[in-house]
């Protein structure tokens, strides 16, 4: 019986691409830095931790703007994040119908807003921000249906703290630029893309909207733009699928 070759596993496909890590943190500022020229600088969010938190778990695997109106319709119809936590579930679920999956979101956030009232005696996520970033993730992270992402938005986008939320964009544009491996995880891929940046929130935020806006508007799942991106002398996937074309 003919004996099929074995697959070699090839350590670059699950971490880095070089070894260079001067290089490749070079890189990572460079995207940066164009990706700010491009799409434009955008400032911190003014929602506090908590309202950050709903408004991140609303928002998974949902667009923008459906999001935003079912943030919108919890506070109209509810008054408070109290009035969201303390109504009938079925109540809070036909509220953000228009999101995704809003029958798992709708008991999710008001679980975890009683564990946060018996922990913490009010619905007020403030404090996070005083604790250094390892303490405070380490504190979100305990609670069933808060990952990595979430945490890391809720730091970084209301407590300007140096952690870097890694979402589908990030994550797909990272690997296509060459920055990560291409079997890289979305939860490694924090790590990983984190440890190429310096620990500055506002660099990290630039990093994380850029590469957002990049993977919304150009570096699309199917067929990506390459025609309008501005990365492209860095890209590893136009240099070696595109360009050969």
């Amino acid at each position: 019986m003919k004996q099929l070759p074995q697959r070699v596993r090839n350590p670059a496909d699950y971490g880095y691409p070089s070894t260079d890590m001067t290089a490749l943190s070079a890189k990572a500022l460079e995207v940066t830095t164009i990706l700010t020229e491009q799409f434009g600088e955008e400032s911190f969010s003014k929602k506090d931790p908590m309202s950050m938190l709903v408004d991140i778990l609303l928002s998974h695997r949902t667009r923008d703007e459906q999001t935003a109106a079912g943030y919108a319709n919890l506070l109209k119809r509810f008054g408070s994040w109290e009035g969201v936590r303390d109504a009938p579930t079925k109540e809070v679920e036909e509220t953000i119908a228009n999101v995704n999956f809003p029958e798992v979101k709708a008991p999710r956030i008001q679980v975890i807003m009683r564990q946060i009232t018996e922990e913490r005696g009010d619905l007020n996520l403030d404090f996070l921000c005083s604790l250094p970033v390892e303490e405070a993730a380490a504190w979100l992270n305990r609670f069933q249906g808060i990952g990595p992402k979430t945490t890391a938005c809720v730091l970084l986008f209301s407590c300007k703290m140096p952690i870097l939320p890694v979402d589908v964009h990030v994550h797909r544009t990272s690997i296509r630029i060459g920055l990560i491996g291409k079997k890289v995880t979305a939860d490694n891929a924090h790590t990983l893309l984190q440890a190429l940046l310096p620990n500055d929130a506002k660099t990290i935020y630039n990093f994380h909207k850029g590469l957002l806006r990049l993977g919304q508007r150009i570096c699309v799942y199917e067929r990506p733009r390459c025609n309008q991106c501005p990365l492209t002398k860095l890209c590893d996937y136009y240099r070696t699928v595109v360009e050969p074309n």
